[in-house]
This record gives C-alpha cells, sequence and structure tokens, in this order.
C-alpha cells in the first residue's frame, strides 16, 4: 500500500499541432494544481484492491474521502483499513495470515491501526528507511505508468469536453487510468522486480548496500580566539 498526488490538471509539456503559418496555437486546458491523493493497494497476486481517493476539504461529502491538505493521515489509513483491505481481502484469506507492506511514515499507521490488524491475523511490515524507491513495488514500476495514463486520460477529456475535470468528473475519468494502468502482468512486475515475491534477497546488490562513504572538507571554523585582555 502506498499513496501518491493526482492533480485534476495536465502539469506535463505538452504539443500542440495547427496549420501552417500560424506562429501561435492555442489549446484550453486547466491550470488546478489542488492536489488528490490515492491510496492505492496491490496484491501479489496481481489483482489491486479499491483504490481510496483523498480530496482536499474540511467536510466530509457522501460520495467522497477528504482530509485538510488532501493527502492520507493515520484516521484515514486506519479507514482503508477497516473499509478497504480487511473486507476485500477476508474470502482470499480463508482465515489464514494476511500481510500489508508499508513505509513507515506515521501518517500510515497508528497504535488503533496495529491493534486493529492484531485481531483480524493482518501481519504489518515495514520497508527500511529510505529504501522505498528500490523495494517499494508501486513506487519502482506502476506508479510511473499510472502517472502516464493519467496525465492521457486528463488531456483527452480536456479534449472532449472543452473545459477542466471537476471533482465530480475526477472518480471516473481516474478510474479509466487506473484500469488502464494496473493490469496484471504490471503488478506482478512490480513485485518481482523489487524482489518481494517471489522473495529474492539478491535484487538489492551489495554495493547498494554499502555505508556512505566518509567525505572530508576544511572548515575556516572554529577560529583562533585571541587572547584574554590583561
Amino acid at each position: 500500500m502506498d499513496e501518491s498526488g493526482f492533480p485534476p490538471s495536465n502539469q506535463g509539456t505538452q504539443k500542440v499541432v495547427g496549420r501552417a503559418g500560424n506562429k501561435i496555437q492555442h489549446k484550453q486546458g486547466g491550470a488546478n494544481r489542488e492536489n488528490v491523493t490515492a491510496l492505492v493497494t496491490i496484491c501479489a497476486d496481481g489483482s489491486t484492491l479499491r483504490p481510496m481517493v483523498i480530496f482536499k476539504g474540511e467536510y466530509l461529502m457522501k460520495r467522497f474521502t477528504v482530509s485538510k491538505n488532501g493527502w492520507t493521515d493515520s484516521e484515514l489509513a486506519l479507514e482503508w483499513l477497516k473499509t478497504v483491505f480487511e473486507p476485500q481481502t477476508r474470502e482470499k484469506a480463508a482465515g489464514k495470515l494476511r500481510v500489508i507492506i508499508l513505509d513507515g511514515h506515521a501518517s500510515h499507521y497508528s497504535l488503533e491501526f496495529l491493534q486493529f490488524c492484531i485481531l483480524h491475523n493482518i501481519v504489518v511490515l515495514v520497508y527500511p528507511s529510505h529504501c522505498t524507491h528500490a523495494l517499494q513495488g508501486l513506487d519502482v514500476v506502476c506508479f510511473a505508468k499510472m502517472k502516464r495514463e493519467w496525465q492521457k486520460q486528463i488531456m483527452q477529456f480536456e479534449d472532449e469536453h472543452q473545459r477542466n475535470v471537476t471533482k465530480d468528473d475526477f472518480l471516473k475519468v481516474f478510474g479509466t487510468a487506473f484500469n488502464n494502468a494496473f493490469d496484471a502482468e504490471t503488478i506482478r512486475a512490480a513485485f518481482r522486480v523489487t524482489g518481494v515475491h517471489p522473495f529474492d534477497r539478491t535484487v538489492i546488490s551489495a554495493e547498494q548496500m554499502k555505508p556512505a562513504e566518509l567525505t572530508s572538507t576544511t572548515s575556516s571554523f572554529p577560529m583562533d580566539l585571541s587572547s584574554p585582555v590583561k
């Protein structure tokens, strides 16, 4: 499980093609940079759980999950655990142990989160600090493909509707991009290339495990102090 932000407007560079001889070409697009976060969960069998989409806001509407800054927090992580992970993996687990792997950010778990996991036979594993770029399958494989699909769907929506993506449009556009990006082959590759499943400790080389080399610099401090005045 991990989160990523998806602004509801195209943030990348685009090429606009028009008639020859026209020095200025025009394309309408949105400039909305308000953050929308998706909490995404992938499974080693190549499937996904239903993503939790978090909008920035003060008050909860029936069709949205909200937080003040548009990012996840420990309360929303607990809500995800209770309403997404536990019920959607219960039948698949068939009473066996379930495992959640996530990064060590405090927003992803709390004491109540861990207590709920104990009661429901769920083990929580945390990636080592500063290692998610190599071990987190969503970061290594899936989110890059999802970002490309997201930009593609945003451009297509703006071209077809000649307006920006609103909160009411967001889930439909996001859902199309999500379904295109998170296919079984991509998800299995995310687990395989990071050595999580099938487990492969050789994925992380000895060179990557080496401690940082010591470096030295010359500084002008501390300065010599003058002798006390008698």
